[in-house]
């Protein structure tokens, strides 16, 4: 019975990391006309070139968001986003965006620093071309050191 019951907890434990993962995967969320997508990447991914092309400072400690708006068109649109990153001792620092133009896209950029195996909680607020409604956009992200 206990061999059973091993086999059961073991096949149960893989298929919830496996859903997690896929759910996790999906990182955009749709309000109204504009969907969002957003992306946590810790900043040595991302070759010398790119980092000084946009400022963002490279190192092991250092990650950044990436957003943008997609209106249901398919065009990306301006959006003033703002937003700050928690702790969970509830330490909250705000976070600057950047706005980024290449050709058609358009994303926005935002630096942070994070400890090894930190989960973080980012709370972030986009106003799709600048007018109408605020959308809040919230998600929690462990961090690792690389």
């Amino acid at each position: 019975m206990t061999k059973y019951f091993k086999i059961i907890s073991a096949c149960l434990l893989v298929s919830s990391w496996f859903f997690s993962a896929l759910a996790n995967a999906e990182q955009s969320q749709t309000f109204g006309d504009y969907t969002v997508h957003y992306i946590a990447v810790n900043s040595t991914f991302i070759s010398p070139e790119i980092a000084d092309r946009y400022g963002i400072v490279r190192s092991a400690r250092n990650a950044f968001l990436n957003i943008s708006v997609i209106k249901n068109t398919g065009k990306a649109v301006s959006a003033r986003v703002t937003g700050e990153k928690a702790n969970f001792l509830s330490q909250n620092s705000m976070i600057n965006f950047i706005e980024v133009k290449e050709g058609d896209a358009i994303y926005y950029i935002g630096q942070f620093e994070f400890s090894n195996a930190e989960n973080l909680r980012f709370n972030i607020e986009v106003q799709p071309e600048n007018s109408g409604p605020v959308y809040p956009l919230s998600w929690t992200e462990k961090l690792y050191i690389n």
